[in-house]
């Protein structure tokens, strides 16, 4: 199953700081217009990083993932934390476990570039309540970090290899201006939470290793090591010791869009 192998360590490895999710949540509630009890559905809810901040918030949270061993870690905070949330091992390719007009904000970090973008765009439309919300979330570093400089030159040595990763970016223009064509109003941009942390070339390397796949594509195993061992080379030349932290700046960001309401 798609992140099974990396739910043990996918906080430690893809965590963010408490402080960004807090303010996470908050920008969600905000640009949702969420109250006590609006029901939240999030695709690709993993082990519920960004997720019990909101929840904490005392809305009617629904979130799905594909990963049964992901949820299981998300299922363990709940249960600490003594809060309640409805999760379901579901594929975000198939229906979404809602029912037809029942969703306030519709919110997706992290996942959106493994899905249809045509299956988004029709369950967006059949979950949320008119004027409801669609929301995602991406982190993002300036161009010329660490992290976003490693993951140029991968898919760089990938494509050169013949394969072609998936984009959040592309994905989302595309979901929104679907969306727009049926009425749908975006919402400016906003950068929900900023934090400075560290990053090592080995970084990169070590955790697109223990992926299944590069790039949000399943690739031969004898591709995928020889691409991680060009960038390795490569990187090496680059930065010199590639074990050596450096840091880089990190947004998380925000864009969404309103559904038509039907007065």
């Amino acid at each position: 199953m798609l992140y099974d192998d990396q739910a043990t360590d996918f906080d430690e490895r893809a965590g963010l700081p408490a402080d960004a999710c807090e303010a996470v949540a908050e920008s969600l509630v905000d640009i949702g217009g969420l109250t006590v009890g609006d029901p939240v559905l999030e695709i690709g809810a993993g082990t519920g990083m960004l997720s019990i901040p909101l929840i904490r918030r005392d809305v009617h949270y629904v979130g799905f993932d594909q990963s049964p061993a992901m949820l299981a870690v998300f299922s363990e905070k709940i249960a600490s934390a003594g809060l309640a949330a409805q999760l379901h091992v579901a594929d975000g390719n198939q229906r979404w476990p809602a029912e037809d007009g029942s969703i306030a904000l519709v919110f997706c970090a992290r996942a959106l570039h493994h899905l249809n973008d045509d299956h988004v765009v029709a369950e967006t439309l059949r979950v949320l309540k008119p004027g409801g919300r669609l929301v995602l979330g991406r982190v993002r570093r300036p161009n010329n970090s660490v992290k976003s400089t490693m993951r140029k030159q991968m898919r760089a040595i990938l494509e050169a290899e013949g394969y072609f990763g998936r984009s959040h970016n592309a994905r989302a223009n595309a979901v929104f201006a679907e969306l727009e064509h049926h009425g749908a109003i975006a919402v400016q941009q906003r950068e929900a939470a900023h934090w400075t942390g560290t990053h090592r070339p080995a970084d990169s390397i070590s955790a697109w290793r223990e992926k299944q796949g590069l790039a949000g594509i399943d690739v031969p195993p004898d591709v995928k090591e020889r691409v991680l061992e060009q960038l390795r080379g490569w990187a090496a030349e680059r930065y010199g010791d590639i074990e050596i932290p450096r840091e880089q700046d990190e947004f998380f960001e925000l864009d969404g869009i309103i559904m038509p309401r039907m007065d």
